[in-house]
């Protein structure tokens, strides 16, 4: 299964995402270790809703598991679920190998390989993660990640972020998504602003947009 077709898989109601929106409204809730973190960002654009929770934390020295899952709910009833699991090791600086799993409803289990990496230059922040697949039909996976945050104020911080996924299978370009935010911070934890997300699918590019806004929280 391609990862076009397994971010559009589709299951009926509304019960995963309210089960999403619980499960989220738990996470934020609730207290955290000192070496756990994570986010909860809810996009409301005019084709669908998305609930995209974020969770990290170090389960041993220079190891640490990262996950996330994406919720997204149409006008129409269907909600698609996408889910992931890393788990990194230190190698050196901001350098980390990854094991990654994948899962969405219809495609099962997905494992996946590769290397990330964290800098930080003065209020920008820059990651990037590369991964194959490591079963049949292995595939590559790209994921930048850029936030520019500068302080306005005593408490408001600029936000701007683009996050890009890109997939290339043996016939090339599979899919490409990103994310673009631009808003402001709160009490730097709080966020609000304008969203965009864009697909572009097969060697065409074939492209999409959901336009709208966001809010999210900083556990």
């Amino acid at each position: 299964m391609t990862i076009k077709e397994k971010l559009t898989e589709k299951v009926s109601g509304v019960k995963s995402l309210a089960t999403a929106a619980l499960l989220a409204a738990t996470i934020a809730l609730s207290p955290t270790p000192a070496t756990a973190g994570g986010s909860v960002e809810l996009m409301a654009g005019h084709q669908s809703i998305t609930l995209d929770t974020k969770v990290s934390t170090e389960v041993a020295e220079k190891t640490g598991l990262f996950i996330r899952q994406m919720t997204t709910s149409t006008p129409e009833g269907e909600v698609s679920y996408f889910g992931l699991a890393d788990l990194s090791y230190k190698l050196v600086g901001g350098l980390d190998v990854v094991g990654e799993v994948q899962a969405a409803p219809g495609m099962g289990v997905i494992p996946r390989a590769g290397l990330q990496h964290f800098g930080k230059v003065g209020d920008l922040a820059v990651y990037a993660l590369a991964t194959v697949k490591t079963m049949e039909h292995p595939d590559g996976e790209i994921v930048v990640s850029l936030s520019y945050t500068p302080k306005l104020g005593e408490s408001i911080d600029l936000l701007m972020s683009l996050e890009d996924l890109t997939s290339i299978g043996k016939e090339g370009h599979q899919f490409s998504a990103q994310k673009l935010r631009l808003g402001a911070t709160l009490m730097e934890k709080y966020h609000i602003g304008a969203a965009a997300n864009l697909t572009e699918l097969g060697p065409d590019g074939s492209f999409g947009y959901d336009i709208g806004g966001f809010v999210g929280i900083d556990l």
